[in-house]
């Protein structure tokens, strides 16, 4: 076969907090995406390699799962986006106009999953009701029932020719909006379907596989690269097919072989989408879109090349998901000198005390490193299911009298991927995938609350290094037990209690090695400037931040000299300048969970606190004006690090004592001009202090009427739901069983603020929020 010039990175595309679970790319200069963060994006090209974000399209009140893009009309020049949502709604955006939905279609009675647009314009819809609909001039015109379980995908060949794809693993061909034929040949759900010219369509699956059909219904080849789900695939205009999944990977088809893989550092690549100029467009669970070409001169620089490199060889692939394997068995690096015998084809090869794993890649000849092989359970292994050892084991009550169903489950799985798992072996209804999911992470875990990125984009202008944004998770269901979906000895199917709140929300996350390099860089520039010599850090010093990133990755087989580390960390804060320090504020709010040594910091009888608050720029949040960049973003991290303090004994410690300070000083400073993250990070530092008051015999009444009028007047004015959300629960949490809380409440009359906040809300959490609080 004549060899191709291989898909490198172009673009990178970073601003959606979750999950990307639908892209589109109508043409070459305009990328769309959807996200489980709620929103859809568009993105314009502002250069050979570079994007830019245009349009933010609200409207969706949970998950935006599927897209579609009706081409421009005299009406809409520049054409239609077709969103699709777990809220059960299909909105319709113009795409010059991102205020509201020009139309919101409602007839589905479960998450819409699927989308595609017929030549002339009229809209196909699959949903987890089983069901698909045909939408013609903005209203239901019929609906296809044939399927036995969700509707995962739909593709409309023209206006009479439709055919669907489904969890009940078959596909169906629709002939003038009547069922005429029902294609057999996946073994699992079939997730995707696209067309492919001059042949019939692909489809691909939970099974693993691509299969080729002509439109007579006839399976004609079958595609086996892929070692986990296959999640969504395209043609491109080459007739290549291209496919992504479970396993991490983006891979290309041609002739009926797999010709290239790309692997993502991501834990799925949810899809996958051609643009017109033949490059191809995938959203991960990382919350990133990426963009790969063929033409050199859409190819990314080289160090972004290289960075993207070491993040997918950076990336810790769990034991458990590549077999038994046995260490001492292992060939050693040497096996790298033979070639592989096809692409993709993946080695485990033993390198001193680690395992990696290496992937072959036909095109260039090459083994390339894809992650280091890690244990995927360590010392606390207890549970056996089934001959296998697993973190957790839950026990699943699904009613109707059948006893418990066992789910196990590894903390280092993706729990999409083990719900989806559990459903398929118990033949369970899809529409409970995000519940069981959603529950797996609380329980085992913690997931974040609301929107949350688990991506930290080290390269954005010049190898700009951005902090992550995720926090833990309120209301840990281990507190309530009284998750509908286990069981810990008695069956409860009442929904939890989510006031008063009783655990400290944390921020955890981040790419350390994100980190660390900033300070390199930064560190670099301030050593070939004799004016800054004498402030950047030495070779030791940087050993010792090393030494605290190893810890911070794996804290259970690392020991570190914590003391050291903090007076480093505190040389960045103090000595460089505010534009640069940054990184140390972030490394700060981490070292924190760990030690108590920060929190037992004092400095010319100044605590910690003092630390936080002068050097992150809380003290000097300019009043009447919008906070520049680089003080928003420091002020963010001194939050979080505020956030984190309450982790621990000792830092609750100086907090109590320090309350009033810090009270006084973010009321003055609340400014919702300033970003989200910024804005999540404040209200998280609110909701700390009432789960304080709440769990301690020290109800510092002062205190608690404090955040009472700032909570009144934060709901006032705030409009995003995620940072409602969190000072709905610290208002619930302060009141509750709190006589003078609630008469301040009545003073400051929030329960006619909660009123105006309810007929706004969209959200089932911010209304579930209002009706707990009790006056």
């Amino acid at each position: 076969m004549k060899q191709t010039s291989p898909f490198q990175l172009s673009s990178i595309l970073a601003a959606h907090d979750s999950d990307i679970k639908a892209v589109r790319g109508p043409n070459e200069d305009l990328v769309i995406s959807a996200s489980r963060d709620k929103t859809v994006r568009s993105w314009l090209r502002i250069g050979a390699n570079a994007f830019s974000e245009s349009k933010l399209y609200l409207g969706h009140a949970s998950f935006v799962n599927s897209l579609a893009f009706l081409n421009p009309t005299a009406e809409y020049t520049k054409g239609l986006v077709v969103s699709g949502s777990s809220d059960k709604t299909i909105n319709v955006f113009d795409l010059e106009n991102a205020q509201d939905p020009i139309y919101s279609l409602i007839g589905h009675s479960d998450n819409v999953c699927a989308l595609d647009v017929t030549p002339s314009g009229y809209i196909v819809s699959g949903s987890w009701d089983k069901t698909t609909k045909i939408w013609k001039n903005w209203q239901e015109a019929c609906t296809l029932e044939g399927h036995s379980h969700a509707v995962w995908a739909v593709l409309a060949v023209d206006d009479d020719l439709i055919f669907t794809g489904s969890a009940d693993k078959t596909i169906i061909k629709w002939q003038n909006e009547k069922r005429v034929q029902t294609l057999y040949g996946h073994t699992d759900c079939v997730r995707a379907l696209a067309l492919l010219p001059d042949i019939g369509f692909v489809s691909c699956g939970n099974d693993s596989t691509l299969r080729i059909w002509t439109l007579d219904g006839q399976c004609i080849h079958e595609l086996n690269e892929h070692t986990s789900f296959v999640y969504s695939i395209d043609v491109l205009p080459t007739g290549e097919i291209i496919s992504s999944g479970e396993d991490r990977s983006v891979r290309v088809w041609k002739g009926g072989e797999c010709i290239q893989t790309i692997l993502h550092p991501a834990t799925s690549v949810w899809c996958v989408a051609a643009m017109p100029n033949g490059d191809i467009i995938s959203g991960a669970s990382d919350g990133v879109i990426r963009i790969f070409t063929r033409a050199e001169e859409r190819i990314a620089e080289q160090p972004v090349l290289k960075d993207f490199d070491e993040q997918v060889s950076n990336h810790a692939i769990p034991a458990n998901q590549l077999g038994d394997l046995k260490k001492d068995e292992l060939p050693g690096s040497e096996a790298l000198l033979q070639p592989g015998k096809k692409e993709g084809q993946v080695i485990m090869v033993r390198v001193h005390d680690k395992v990696e794993a290496h992937q072959w890649s036909q095109v260039d000849q090459t083994w390339h490193k894809v992650g280091d092989v890690v244990d995927a359970v360590g010392q606390g292994r207890k549970q056996l299911y089934n001959g296998k050892e697993y973190d957790y084991l839950f026990d699943v009550d699904v009613g109707d009298g059948v006893p418990p169903l066992k789910l196990p489950y590894n903390a280092s799985d993706n729990p999409y991927k083990a719900a989806q798992d559990f459903i398929s072996a118990n033949e369970l209804p899809q529409s409970y995938l995000d519940q069981i999911a959603n529950f797996i992470t609380k329980n085992a875990q913690g997931v974040s609350l609301g929107t949350s990125s688990q991506y930290v984009d080290p390269f954005t202008g010049s190898s700009r290094y951005t902090p992550s944004a995720s926090s833990s998770n309120i209301q840990n269901t281990s507190t309530t037990g009284m998750d509908p979906w286990t069981r810990p000895g008695t069956t409860s199917n009442m929904q939890p209690k989510i006031i008063p709140q009783r655990t400290y929300l944390t921020f955890r996350q981040a790419n350390i090695q994100g980190i660390l390099k900033k300070v390199d860089q930064i560190n670099e520039a301030l050593l070939i400037n004799e004016e800054t010599q004498k402030i950047a850090l030495t070779t030791n010093e940087l050993s010792t931040l090393k030494k605290l990133g190893q810890f911070l990755q794996n804290p259970l087989t690392h020991t570190c000299d914590h003391q050291s580390e903090f007076d480093v960390i505190r040389k960045i804060i103090t000595k460089w300048s505010f534009k640069n320090r940054f990184p140390g504020i972030d490394l700060l709010r981490l070292q924190i969970l760990y030690t108590p040594i920060p929190a037992k910091h004092i400095d010319n009888d100044e605590s910690i606190i003092n630390l936080i608050t002068n050097f992150a720029g809380i003290v000097t949040w300019p009043k009447d004006s919008t906070p520049d960049k680089d003080q928003d973003t420091n002020v963010m991290l001194g939050l979080r690090a505020l956030s984190n303090l309450f982790e621990i004994k000792e830092g609750r410690d100086v907090l109590g004592r320090e309350a009033s300070k810090i009270l006084e000083l973010l009321s003055s400073t609340w400014d919702k001009s300033s970003s989200k993250n910024n804005r999540v990070a404040r209200a998280t530092v609110f909701l700390n202090f009432a789960v304080l008051y709440q769990t301690s015999s020290n109800k510092n009444e002062d205190n608690i009427l404090q955040l009472i009028a700032i909570l009144a007047e934060l709901l006032k004015s705030e409009i995003d739901s995620e940072v409602i959300y969190r000072a709905l629960i610290t208002l619930g949490t302060l009141i509750y069983q709190n006589q003078a809380a609630k008469d301040a409440a009545k003073v400051f009359d929030i329960e006619s603020i909660l009123k105006i906040i309810s007929i706004k809300a969209k959200e089932d959490r911010i209304n579930q929020a209002i009706n707990e609080i009790i006056f």
